[in-house]
């Protein structure tokens, strides 16, 4: 039988239904006590059975979660009951009430904890930029156990000592304020952890490798996503924002911002038996205006910088020694007051010794070179697309010898597709620099193959007894003018 007492969502009649790209019918009305209907679309015969959404929700709610245990029904009756009409109440805000926030945002069937709230009734983490948050964020950290993630709510949280990040706990905010400027402050979407004024020593967190009562002899598996670290407001010290010491492993780190410590952003250390960080991960870190280095990573085998900056510290943005099997990739250092990237130390004299991979990588501004290598070790370093600008400020009269990329008594050295670009400070009031493109000292070993190099006196100044060196289809030139002096091969 054909059904023809149809009508559409308005309640006109229609003789015809159309479906649409993805073969879905619009709504409509059949006739009452109509319990099945066949169309065919060209394509075969289609059943179609009327759903009422309202009926149907009211029924899933009220029936029983076959996937549910008693236990779990029990505390979601409990939960129920301790919040007005079974919801959440939210606040003048918009927000849940924190006595209605859970512990923990996730369980397992066997019940252990996955994700804890640091705001949560549990722990009492206020994050108003005032009250004392450390017992209340170790405690969180303490409970979340292997695998936990401990989760910042949007919040400002005073610390005052070492947070200790053991084995396999996540941290994770919601935002991480990788840039500072008009209206992006930090105040507009604040997440951060912020050392109080009297932390002045030690690290804002903690991972220790050591078997000293405290820590296992192997620790590892930490991750920091989407936080901030702040140091601000803190003058003066020795404080850190990421302190690792000994055998700590397969760190990740993503998303994060460390920024105006009074010492380094991050760095890593051996501890008593000379075992140190090994195997590190770290994405979209910005380390900004920190008083000492950037990062500082010694001796941290399998490490990966990918997408990172260093902005504004006053000595090195990153300094890495004896780290064998470096990658670095897509990552910048500007503006720094020392060396824009450090590769310095013993590489290894062995045979299969590593050494370092840079790709894509640029400097700006920075005050002595804008890379420099001086390490030693038989692993060549190899170096593609590097972009140097406007390096060897030297406190704003230039001079000093400084070079966009310097090689000094160095392992082998590869590099290809090399820019060097002389300028002043974005004010103009500084010199231009670098002094020299590429630096070579009592070197031995490097190929330089593909470059543009301006720089103030040199495109290419060697001094010293350099042994095998080769520079192929490089174009030079000098002072404030485009006049090319191609070096020969």
């Amino acid at each position: 039988m054909q059904i023809t007492d149809l009508q559409d969502a308005s309640g006109n009649p229609i003789v015809v239904l159309t479906a649409d790209a993805q073969g879905m019918v619009p709504h409509f009305y059949g006739p009452d006590g109509v319990t099945l209907l066949y169309a065919d679309f060209g394509a075969g015969r289609v059943a179609m059975v009327p759903v009422n959404t309202g009926t149907d929700l009211a029924n899933h709610l009220v029936a029983d979660d076959p996937h549910r245990s008693k236990q779990d029904a029990l505390d979601e009756i409990n939960a129920q009951r301790a919040m007005p009409e079974g919801f959440a109440t939210l606040g003048p805000d918009g927000k849940v009430l924190p006595a209605q926030l859970p512990a923990s945002l996730g369980e397992d069937g066997g019940g252990s904890v996955d994700w804890l709230n640091v705001k949560a009734a549990s722990y009492g983490a206020q994050g108003d930029g005032v009250t004392d948050d450390t017992a209340a964020i170790q405690a969180a950290i303490d409970a979340a156990g292997y695998g936990g993630v401990v989760y910042f709510p949007k919040g400002v949280y005073i610390v005052s000592y070492p947070l200790d990040l053991p084995r396999g706990v996540t941290l994770m905010g919601s935002h991480s304020n990788l840039m500072v400027g008009p209206g992006m402050v930090g105040d507009e979407w604040p997440c951060y952890l912020q050392a109080a004024p009297t932390f002045t020593t030690g690290a804002m967190i903690t991972i220790i490798g050591e078997d000293d009562g405290d820590h296992p002899a192997l620790n590892g598996e930490q991750r920091i996503f989407s936080l901030m670290l702040d140091g601000s407001q803190v003058p003066t010290g020795g404080l850190d924002g990421v302190y690792a010491k000994g055998n700590v492993q397969n760190v990740v780190m993503r998303d994060v911002c460390i920024r105006q410590m009074p010492n380094n952003g991050i760095i890593t250390a051996g501890n008593a038996i000379d075992e140190w960080p090994y195997s590190w991960r770290l994405h979209s870190v910005m380390v900004d205006n920190c008083h000492v280095n950037g990062m500082q990573f010694e001796r941290n085998t399998d490490l990966t910088l990918e997408d990172c900056q260093v902005i504004g510290c006053w000595s090195s943005g990153y300094k890495i020694s004896n780290s064998a099997n470096t990658i670095i990739t897509h990552s910048r250092a500007e503006w720094c007051g020392n060396y824009g990237f450090h590769i310095t130390g013993g590489w290894g004299n062995w045979p299969g010794s590593g050494s370092m991979t840079m790709t894509g990588c640029s400097t700006d501004r920075n005050g002595w070179d804008g890379v420099r290598i001086d390490a030693s070790g038989n692993g060549p370093f190899l170096i593609n697309a590097l972009n140097t600008r406007r390096d060897g400020r030297n406190g704003g009269p230039g001079g000093g010898g400084y070079a966009g990329l310097a090689l000094l008594n160095t392992a082998p050295v590869v590099v290809t597709n090399l820019g060097c670009y002389v300028g002043t400070d974005d004010g103009g009031t500084a010199n231009t620099s670098p002094e020299y493109g590429v630096r070579v000292s009592n070197a031995k070993d490097v190929n330089v193959i593909g470059a543009y190099l301006h720089a103030l006196t040199a495109g290419v100044f060697q001094e010293g007894v350099n042994e095998r060196i080769r520079f192929t289809a490089i174009t030079t030139t000098v002072g404030n003018n485009f006049a090319e002096d191609r070096v020969p091969s």
